[in-house]
């Protein structure tokens, strides 16, 4: 059961658009698996190391981007009842960002770095402005005022800072670096990348998923514009506070109460949302956003720590429970929900009461899922102890761990894909049916 209550559903994009995003970041967690096997000897040795640098983007580049790209081109037209213009550029964007990704990650963790992030910028660089533009414009003209709409806008903004600085360190990396606080320019990187286009982005498509799928009342609207506009305080306040004033741990504290407030906000309707939800069951996609919602807390006290604290496993946990923990649990928990429902509405919704088609739930192979999250689990914990006892051999099962995930959840997509819709019964049009009605011609034999 869902409610699509407020949504322009005939407004939603052609399935392969959203799709080749969904269909290929999988494949992107068993390339991060297969990094932390091979390099597991160096990750663990601090956080600006060129293995560990490469590791964590592939996994936002690679996962956590290529879903977001798929998920903006699938909900912008139906929140916004406007379609993203362009739409052919959508294979372009999808090859340069598989192009990029691999480029910068072989480039940074080896020796072939000057051309191999030359052409990292040009598919980085290439692949978000082809997205950026159209989507920029869609969210421009979008007539809604849905909040989640607001926070796209948000996070759009957030990754265009992104790219900027991004593009200065793929610089510095072939050209050696420049005269700039990095420091400073590493910390606005970090801020703007993970709160403000992964954490804004969840945080407004979660406004509109929980209700849809899981039957909890709707996020008050005063409320969802209060936590944007807080959330976005902060994300001017800090870099302004990293670039004047680094030394400055209470006005850096500071600067992040109204992100805090934001997220006080945030979770006391969460819990109040979920609390009441009508769907009481919990299946394998909400065991993913509690799980998620655990590791948000946990990835924030750590955080809070960070300025004051020089010690590098504060850092290593921080990015743990917030991109495996939490960003990987919330983003697995709306595939599960977002591919079924995307593919039985493109495939099957214009045969319902013609022909037998399958429930939504039917188009996931259910044994292969369920084991899905207690192995999301495991890879956690066993990456949460290789950092504790800085062992490569167990980061080496942590990486194991990530492979057989990004598996499962290949293969269910795949299995999606491959169940085709059933053939439409022949119906009969108006002009046979009042063909039909018409009076027969008398009979030759009748004597008048």
């Amino acid at each position: 059961m869902f409610s699509t209550g407020g949504l322009s559903i005939d407004q939603a994009p052609p399935l392969h658009l959203p799709v080749r995003f969904f269909a290929t970041a999988p494949f992107f967690m068993v390339f991060a698996g297969l990094t932390s096997i091979y390099f597991a000897d160096d990750l663990l040795s601090s956080p600006l190391m060129p293995e560990t640098v490469a590791l964590v983007h592939i996994a936002l580049l690679g996962w956590v981007l290529m879903i977001m790209f798929g998920a903006m081109y699938q909900m912008i037209p139906v929140l916004a009842g406007l379609p993203v213009p362009k739409p052919g550029l959508v294979p372009w964007v999808h090859g340069l960002l598989v192009m990029g990704v691999i480029t910068m990650a072989l480039g940074i963790a080896t020796d072939l770095h000057p051309w191999l992030l030359l052409y990292a910028s040009l598919g980085l660089g290439g692949s978000i402005a082809l997205f950026v533009i159209p989507v920029g414009i869609a969210l421009y003209k979008a007539p809604a005022k849905h909040p989640t709409v607001n926070a796209m806008r948000i996070s759009l903004i957030s990754l265009v800072g992104v790219l900027i600085m991004g593009a200065i360190f793929l610089g510095e990396y072939s050209h050696g670096f420049y005269d700039f606080n990095r420091e400073a320019l590493v910390g606005v990187h970090l801020i703007w990348g993970l709160f403000g286009w992964v954490g804004t982005l969840i945080i407004g498509v979660s406004f509109q998923v929980l209700p849809m799928f899981y039957m909890t009342p709707e996020f008050p609207t005063k409320q969802a514009f209060q936590i944007l506009i807080a959330w976005g305080v902060s994300l001017i306040t800090i870099p302004l506070v990293l670039f004047y004033y680094p030394e400055n741990n209470i006005l850096l504290w500071s600067s992040t109460l109204p992100g805090v407030f934001a997220l006080l906000i945030y979770g006391i309707n969460m819990k109040t949302m979920l609390s009441k939800r009508k769907r009481v069951l919990i299946d394998l996609t909400f065991r993913f956003w509690l799980f998620g919602f655990a590791s948000a807390i946990v990835a924030l006290l750590f955080f809070a720590f960070w300025p004051a604290v020089e010690n590098d496993q504060i850092r290593f946990l921080f990015g743990l429970f917030y991109i495996l923990g939490w960003t990987t649990s919330i983003l697995l928990g709306m595939l599960y929900k977002i591919i079924p429902f995307i593919i039985w509405f493109h495939r099957f919704s214009r045969l319902a009461g013609l022909v037998k088609i399958p429930m939504m739930d039917n188009l996931l192979p259910q044994k292969a899922v369920q084991l899905h999250f207690p192995i999301h689990m495991i890879t956690v914990l066993t990456f949460l102890l290789a950092i504790i006892m800085e062992s490569s051999y167990i980061t080496m099962l942590a990486g194991c761990g990530l492979i057989i995930s990004g598996g499962i959840l290949a293969y269910a997509i795949w299995f999606a894909l491959g169940i085709e819709p059933p053939e439409a019964p022949e119906v009969p049009d108006f002009a046979s049916f009042f063909k039909d009605m018409e009076m027969p011609p008398p009979p030759e034999n009748v004597v008048k």
